[in-house]
C-alpha cells in the first residue's frame, strides 16, 4: 500500500493524500462550527452504538486537530484503537487504518515527520496490497457514520457509502442501520417522497430488529408524523419514557412543542439532567419559552417572558464554554420587548466577535437584529442591510430564506410607494448573491435541521 522508505515531506504529503481516513474525506467542515460539533459529537459518543465507535473517535480526533487540540485528538484515537481491538477482522482491520491514518495526519500537521512515517510502515504492514476488497464496505461503512455525525446534509453521501458497502456484503446488518440514518438524513435535506419512503421501510425493519434503537425509534416518528400519527405519537412517548439519549429526548420535546409546551418542557428538563453541556438542549428550551410565549393569554405573557429571561441569563452565565449563540439572540428579543436598546446591545455584543461565529449564526444574528430594525424601530433601511447581511453568506438555510423573504416583501413595498429602482434594486441583489451558493449540498453550511431557529413575526412583539 505505501512504500517504507524514508519520504521527503513533499512526498510524504502526497502518500498521506492518499490515506483513507477523516483527514482526506471532504466532510466539509468549517472552522467556524469546531465546537458545536465537538459537543454535539460528545454526546453522539455517549449514546451510539459499539457499530460506530471507531469512526466517532476517529472524527473527534480530527475536530480537535482542527481545532489546534493536538493532546486532545490523540487522546481520541487512543480510545478509538481500544474499542477497535474489540472488534475482529475485518471490522479491526478497516478500523487500524482509519486510526493510524488519522495518526499520520496529526503527527504530519505537528512536524513530527518521522512518527508519521512510522505509522505508515504500520499501515503497509496491515494492508500491504494496494487494495484489499474486503475491506472496502467497513471503509465505506466508517465514511458514512462519520459524514452522518457531520450533519443531515451529508446523508446523501452517507447514503452512497453504506449502499457500496452492502453491494459486497448484503447480509451485513450495521450496514443497513447505516443505511437507514442516512436516508433519514438525506430526507430531512431534500424532503423528497421517494427517500421518505425509502428511509421508513428501512427505518422499520431497524425498529423492529433492534427494539432499544431510540434514535431509528425518534426518526421514523417524524417520518410517520404526517401518515400515521397514532403510531408516531406511540413512538415518541416510548422515546421520551425510555431514552437516556440527549438527542432523543430533544427531538422528543420539539415533536410535543406545537400541542403541549409544559409536555415538551418536561421533557427538555430531563434531558438536561442526563447532559446539563449539551448545547442544543439550551436552544431546545428557549424555542420552548418562545413558545409558550406566543400561545399564553395576555395577562400571563408578560409573567412567561421574565421567566424566561432569568432563566436563560442563569443559563448564559452557568456556561460560558458552550455555543450559545443562538440562546443568546433569543433572550435578546425577550429583553427587547420593553428595554429595546439592550436587546440592540446584545446584538451589538455578538458582533464584535462575528468571526468566531459559525455561518449559520451569523445569519441568525443579522436576521434577528434586521427583525429589530424592521418591527421595532420601523427603520427599512438598516434593517434591509442585515437582511442582505445575511443573505450574501453563501450557505443555504432557513434564516437566509426568511432574510430573502423579507427582502423580496421590501421589494413590493417600494414598488407600490412608487419607488421601482429600489425595489429593481434589491431584485438583483438577490439574484447576484444566489449565483455565489455552492451546487454540492455537502458542501453547504453546518445548521442543525431538526431545531429551526423560531422567527419573529410583525405581531410577535407589541405586547408583554
Amino acid at each position: 500500500m505505501i512504500a517504507a522508505a524514508k519520504l521527503g515531506n513533499e512526498q510524504l504529503k502526497e502518500t498521506l493524500d492518499k490515506l483513507q481516513c477523516h483527514f482526506t474525506w471532504k466532510l466539509g467542515v468549517d472552522s467556524f462550527s469546531l465546537w458545536h460539533l465537538l459537543q454535539k459529537l460528545d454526546v453522539e459518543i455517549k449514546h451510539t452504538a459499539h457499530q460506530n465507535q471507531v469512526a466517532l473517535l476517529g472524527l473527534q480526533a480530527y475536530l480537535h486537530q482542527m481545532n489546534n487540540q493536538s493532546d486532545e485528538a490523540l487522546q481520541s484515537l487512543k480510545a478509538a484503537k481500544e474499542h477497535n481491538d474489540k472488534n475482529y477482522p475485518p471490522t479491526s482491520t478497516a478500523g487500524s487504518l482509519i486510526i493510524y491514518g488519522n495518526y499520520a495526519w496529526i503527527h504530519y500537521l505537528q512536524g513530527s515527520y518521522q512518527e508519521a512515517e512510522t505509522c505508515l510502515r504500520q499501515l503497509q504492514q496491515l494492508c500491504p496490497s494496494p487494495w484489499d476488497v474486503r475491506l472496502i464496505p467497513y471503509i465505506q461503512a466508517l465514511k458514512g457514520w462519520s459524514l452522518l455525525a457531520i450533519r443531515a446534509r451529508n446523508g446523501e453521501r452517507a447514503r452512497e457509502c453504506f449502499n457500496t458497502a452492502l453491494m459486497l456484503e448484503p447480509d451485513n446488518s450495521s450496514f443497513r442501520t447505516g443505511l437507514a440514518v442516512a436516508l433519514y438524513s438525506s430526507w430531512n435535506f431534500s424532503w423528497q417522497p421517494d427517500i421518505e419512503r425509502e428511509a421508513r421501510i428501512q427505518l422499520e425493519r431497524i425498529v423492529h430488529t433492534q427494539p432499544e434503537n431510540y434514535r431509528a425509534k425518534i426518526y421514523l416518528a417524524r417520518l410517520l408524523k404526517q401518515v400515521d400519527r397514532e403510531k408516531s405519537t406511540s413512538l415518541v412517548k416510548e422515546c421520551a419514557e425510555r431514552s437516556s439519549d440527549p438527542e432523543v429526548l430533544k427531538l422528543s420535546a420539539l415533536f410535543w412543542m406545537p400541542q403541549s409546551t409544559e409536555q415538551a418542557l418536561q421533557i427538555i428538563q430531563r434531558a438536561l439532567q442526563q447532559d446539563p453541556g449539551y448545547h442544543l438542549l439550551y436552544q431546545a428550551l428557549a424555542n420552548c419559552y418562545k413558545q409558550r410565549w406566543l400561545k399564553a393569554d395576555h395577562k400571563d405573557k408578560d409573567k412567561i417572558r421574565c421567566k424566561a429571561i432569568r432563566d436563560l441569563q442563569q443559563i448564559v452565565q452557568e456556561h460560558p464554554g458552550l455555543d450559545l449563540t443562538l440562546v443568546k439572540l433569543q433572550l435578546a428579543v425577550f429583553i427587547g420587548v420593553k428595554k429595546p436598546a439592550q436587546e440592540e446591545k446584545i446584538y451589538e455584543e455578538l458582533h464584535e466577535r462575528i468571526d468566531t461565529l459559525s455561518l449559520r449564526c451569523r445569519q441568525a444574528l443579522n436576521l434577528f437584529w434586521g427583525d429589530f430594525f424592521f418591527y421595532r424601530e420601523k427603520w427599512m433601511d438598516r434593517a434591509k442591510a442585515k437582511f442582505m447581511e445575511c443573505y450574501k453568506i453563501p450557505v443555504q438555510t432557513d434564516q437566509r430564506r426568511e432574510c430573502g423573504l423579507r427582502l423580496l416583501k421590501m421589494a413590493e413595498t417600494y414598488q407600490h410607494n412608487g419607488d421601482p429602482d429600489a425595489a429593481s434594486a434589491i431584485h438583483h441583489f438577490l439574484q447576484d448573491a444566489d449565483k455565489h451558493l455552492p451546487r454540492e449540498p455537502a458542501m453547504l453550511g453546518l445548521d442543525d435541521e431538526d431545531h429551526p431557529i423560531p422567527q419573529r413575526t410583525g405581531h410577535d412583539f407589541s405586547t408583554g
